[in-house]
């Protein structure tokens, strides 16, 4: 399980690695010439702070009083491998903002309900633009007992890229369709998170730039339904449900299914589009545990092509037929 997180992570969203792979200032070696770097200008100066491990970049304030300014005014990027949650708390609150990355992987907050609550607070109302946040529970299972994220994340307007794992989803239950939740969001993952079909349908009419859609070994909603005037790509990994549907997203161009696990030898799942136009890759599907509707019309895979009105030409990635194309006449 931590290999499948760790991988997935590696990758989603992007300023996790810049953020991991920085070097700590004390791995330099010592140098006793010319202070070049204090000479540079502001602007280059913060963007060096915000690249180093958030303890080293609160550092640079002892370096010298021409540093003294520059991290509290450079964009903060954290990641709290070998912090304790105090220390976040206290770095989170102490620092004005804005927040470019926040990393959040190793805290358990079942036992820091409170402490969840307050820093989802402060990341929105300081601007993050990524967030990652991982409940480090003992039990990955998803229970009543699993922690339930706060409203407050909701707020972040900010937000860019998102990534949760390990959480209940916030009950949308009551909230308006406001324009103003999480308008600036582009990617969305969700790892071994639960969420229910109607908070599923909040999240994508709330989010008008949302392009990127992820779910890892999640196994709700079921069925999954997608209604979005804004995604484009959607990607379902170990994803254990009997049926997605494709109601109504006129951008969307790819659709992946990724090692999905049986619900049983007879287990199949069932993928229905009713409304894609733009769909031009489709995988990678399964012949003997997939099926493929498009509108009223099932596709089975001695059909190379196919005739329906108004669709045009896209890609079947089968998984013994790779190049499978599937053409869409009038």
């Amino acid at each position: 399980m931590g290999e499948l997180v760790e991988k997935f992570m590696g990758w989603f969203p992007g300023g996790r690695n810049a953020v991991a792979g920085a070097a700590p200032i004390s791995a330099a070696v010592d140098y006793e010439g010319e202070d070049r770097i204090s000479a540079l200008p502001d602007d280059l100066l913060r963007c060096i702070v915000s690249r180093l491990p958030v303890k080293d970049a609160a550092r640079t304030a002892a370096i010298a009083s021409r540093w003294r300014h520059l991290w509290r005014s450079s964009p903060l990027s954290l990641r709290d491998a070998g912090l304790l949650p105090s220390a976040v708390g206290r770095i989170l609150a102490e620092h004005p903002g804005p927040f470019r990355v926040i990393d959040i992987a190793r805290c358990s907050f079942a036992s820091h309900e409170r402490e969840l609550a307050e820093w989802l607070r402060l990341l929105a109302s300081k601007g993050v633009e990524d967030l990652v946040l991982l409940n480090d529970a003992a039990d990955l299972e998803l229970t009543s007992d699993t922690v339930r994220l706060p409203r407050d994340i909701l707020r972040c307007a900010s937000l860019q890229r998102l990534f949760l794992a390990f959480f209940w989803f916030p009950d949308t239950d009551g909230l308006s369709h406001g324009a103003y939740v999480l308008p600036n969001l582009q990617e969305l993952g969700m790892f071994s998170t639960g969420i229910s079909d109607w908070d599923l349908d909040y999240v994508l009419a709330c989010c008008p730039v949302l392009e990127k859609l992820v779910f890892v070994l999640n196994s709700m909603p079921d069925p999954i339904r997608l209604r979005s005037e804004s995604l484009r790509c959607v990607i379902l990994w170990f994803f254990t449900v009997e049926e997605v549907a494709v109601v109504d997203a006129p951008l969307l161009e790819r659709l992946f299914f990724m090692e999905a696990p049986r619900l049983g030898d007879d287990s199949i799942l069932m993928i229905k589009i009713a409304s894609a136009p733009n769909l031009r890759a489709l995988g990678y599907l399964e012949t003997s545990f997939h099926r493929l509707q498009i509108r009223d019309n099932v596709i089975k895979v001695s059909i190379i092509s196919y005739s329906l009105s108004t669709w045009g030409t896209f890609t079947l990635a089968w998984m013994k037929y790779p190049t499978l194309h599937c053409h869409l006449l009038k």
